[in-house]
Formats: structure tokens, sequence, C-alpha cells
């Protein structure tokens, strides 16, 4: 203990020794000369104003040096930067707030903290209305910019109602419209709901009013900007009452016409088509390419034809000619019946015909299709008989006038259905053959 106490005793006479020996040491300030001041154990002298800022950075720098760290300086993030006396701008002394933020109808002026109000608004904080002005009710909105705000007093002297009913209460006017001319809106300057200005300057009622009978519907039509029944509610649907229909559309284009009738489309086919919708081809005609051609001559594939007129001998009589077949809607041909054929006339495909007996000529119908009587193959009705001779296309005259040696006048040539087809005669009911001999025999009166 002794021992260390003397050691101690020793460090604190060296140490104020060599303090002793240098005149610019300190320890603290008492140390110095007057105005003087003990930094870093030193005497600095005062510091002057024309080096106040390089000592200030100086002891700064210096300050930085001995940090720990050893790393640039840097205002700390949290710490509040000090804006010099020398630059009001930056820090007013004097910022005032105005009254209620000038209610948002003006702008302040932070200086003086006062308003300076918009045209229409007045009082210190701007919540007031200027003079020749007033504030609008809830409910009724004068000026129409859809907020409650200051509208100029109106009297009722300068009509402001559009020549309708005025009445005056305070600052402002009630307006009553003319319900006869459908007028409406705040000053009466428009049409009441429902209503349209047409170019005329008359209200009229809009679509929300105007009713149509279906399939029309109501539109404003440009030229009067008046509501009407002029469209349709089917845009396919045309006409002044909606009445016609487009034949495009509702009949796949085959049709002359298409008519709305009780809420739906009839349409009238081409001869080609047939079908509500045309979209089939109509008996003699078939599809081809997607459209439907005619296949066959129908007046001449199955239809009867009647014909009349004089005979050679001059007698009027009637005769009847028929097609046996139909068209083929799938290849257009003359689909001829079992037991009828279709000869070749020097006219082409068919075979020209004599109405009725030969004794009756007196039309010639040429290229009539399925109208031979196969001698072959006889139809169901001349099984057992087989062809008549005048059915068959043959020339022979074995019935006629001119050839009495066979059958006569009163009897009739078929046919045989098989072996040779040899013609026989049949006679006419009061006749009987003279020898017996349907081959060779002749029709005679009976007695």
């Amino acid at each position: 203990m002794k021992f260390s106490a003397l050691v101690s005793v020793l460090f604190i006479c060296l140490f104020f020794a060599a303090c002793a020996s240098d005149d610019d040491a300190c320890v603290t300030v008492l140390d110095c000369p007057n105005g003087y001041s003990c930094v870093d154990s030193v005497c600095r002298p005062p510091i002057s104003d024309g080096n106040t800022d390089q000592e200030v950075d100086s002891d700064v720098t210096t300050d930085d040096s001995d940090s720990d760290n050893g790393e640039d300086p840097e205002l700390d993030e949290f710490e509040t930067p000090i804006i010099g006396d020398d630059d009001p701008a930056e820090n007013p002394d004097d910022i005032t707030g105005c009254p209620n933020a000038c209610s948002g109808f003006g702008e302040c002026n932070f200086e003086t903290g006062v308003c300076t109000c918009s045209g229409n608004h007045g009082g210190a904080d701007c919540s007031e209305c200027a003079e020749g002005y007033h504030l609008e009710a809830v409910d009724d909105d004068e000026d129409g910019d859809g907020a409650v705000s200051c509208a100029v007093n109106v009297k009722c002297s300068s009509d402001p109602c559009h020549n309708n009913g005025c009445r005056e209460e305070g600052d402002t006017v009630k307006c009553t419209c003319n319900p006869s001319n459908h007028l409406g809106g705040r000053w009466c300057e428009g049409c009441a709901e429902g209503y349209l200005l047409n170019n005329a300057g008359v209200c009229k009622e809009d679509c929300s009013l105007k009713t149509c009978p279906a399939p029309q519907k109501c539109g404003i039509d440009p030229a009067t900007n008046e509501a009407g029944c002029g469209e349709c509610e089917n845009e396919f649907y045309s006409g002044a009452n909606c009445t016609s229909c487009d034949t495009d559309h509702f009949c796949n284009g085959h049709a002359t016409a298409c008519a709305v009738e009780n809420g739906a489309e009839k349409c009238t086919c081409e001869a080609a088509y047939t079908g509500e919708k045309c979209n089939t081809c109509a008996n003699g005609y078939f599809q081809s390419n997607g459209v439907c051609v005619k296949s066959c001559d129908v007046n001449k594939c199955f239809k009867t034809h009647e014909c009349t007129g004089e005979s050679l001998i001059g007698w009027e009589m009637t005769g009847t000619i028929s097609g046996h077949g139909t068209c083929s809607n799938t290849t257009g041909e003359c689909l001829c019946d079992a037991g009828w054929i279709t000869g070749t006339s020097s006219l082409g495909t068919g075979t020209t015909v004599q109405c009725g007996a030969l004794v009756s000529v007196f039309e010639t119908l040429n290229n009539v299709e399925c109208t031979i009587c196969d001698k072959n193959n006889p139809p169901s009705q001349y099984a057992s008989s087989g062809c008549p001779q005048e059915l068959t296309g043959d020339t022979s005259l074995c019935n006629s006038i001119y050839s009495l040696t066979f059958c006569g006048m009163s009897g009739s040539c078929y046919y045989e259905p098989t072996g040779s087809h040899q013609l026989y005669c049949v006679c006419s009911s009061g006749y009987h053959l003279d020898n017996g001999d349907k081959y060779t025999g002749y029709c005679v009166a009976d007695e």
C-alpha cells in the first residue's frame, strides 16, 4: 500500500511539472490569460468575427477526427437542421391562419390572416354571401350548379319565369309553370319530365310516355325532334307500320315478298322454292350448287292435259293425255311409273303424241314424257288386256275409218300382254266379232 501511494504522488508531481514547462498549457480556463479559452489543454486566443466560420469548421473537423468510428460527419436522420436567422423567408415568425380556412370559397393571405373571397361570397371566413346574393335552399338549386351556393337575388319584376306564374320569396322567386304547355324546370325554361322540346319550340311527349303497337317502337325523328312510332322492334322489319320483313334474313333470299302477320314472318317463295322459310326446293326442282334449279318439264311429266276441238270429220270432240311420272328432286329426271316409258321424237327426248284417237286429231303435244304404254311390260291397269294400241305410239290405223279391214268402227285394238304381242280386237257393247276370231274378226252389230 505504501509503495502504490508513493507512485501516485510522484505521477502527479511529474504532471504538474510538465504543464509548468509550457506557457500555453492549461487544465481549466483559469490557467489561461483573460479572454482565452482552454481547449484540449491548450489556451486559445479569442476568435475574431472575420474567421468565425473557418474556426468553427476547424473545431468541428478536429472533433470529428477524434471520433471512434473515423467516418465523415453526417447529420443524424432525426436531427432538425438549423435554419440561419438570415433567411426569414424559409422560417417566418409571423405565420397566421385564416378563419375557417375561408370556408373553401376564398384564398388565405398567410401574412395577414385575411380571406379573399370569390365573387359571390363574403364575410370574414367567406361563409356568407356577397351583397346582391343569397344562400340557396338545400332543395332549390337556382343556379343549376348541383350544390348549395350563393345565387344572385331575383325579383318577379324582371319576369324570370318566362311568362309563367311568379311569386317572390325573400331574395328569390318561385315559378309556377303552365301545365297545359308541359313546361318545366326551375325557371320554366324547358319541358316538364316526360316531354321533349321539338324543333318548333313546343313541348311534345317523349318516348317515356309514347306508346307504340308491336312490332313498332318509339324513336326520335331527327327532322322534327319529336317522338314517333317510325322504328321497328326487330331490325329486320321495315315499312311504315313494320309490316314488311327482310327476305334475305327470314326467307333465305328466295322469296318475292316477306310480310309480318300476327307477329310472325310469312314468306312468298319464288317458284323454285317452298317451305315457311323458302329453304327447300319445290316439286319439279332440285338443288344444285346450293340453289334450286328446274329438273324436268312438270307440264309434260305427270300432269294431265285436256284437249278439245273439231275433228277431221267435223265432230266436236274432247280428249286427254297424261304423263305417268314424277320429277326427281335429286336427279332432275322425270321418273316414269311402272309400265310407262318415254320414246324419242324428231324434237328430242319424249314422244310426239296426238290427243285422243286419230279420228279426233286436232292438237299435237311434243316431247311428252312417260306417256307410252310399254307393250312388253304393261302397267297394272292393262296387265290382263295389254296396252291399247293408241297409247303405244303405234301409227297403225286399226280402229279408224280408214282401216275397215280390222276391228271396224265399233272395236278397239290391244296388244297381247304376252307372246308375240299381236294386235287383237275388242268390240264395243252391242257388237261382236263376225267370225269369232279376235285376231282376224270384224266387229258387227248384234241381232
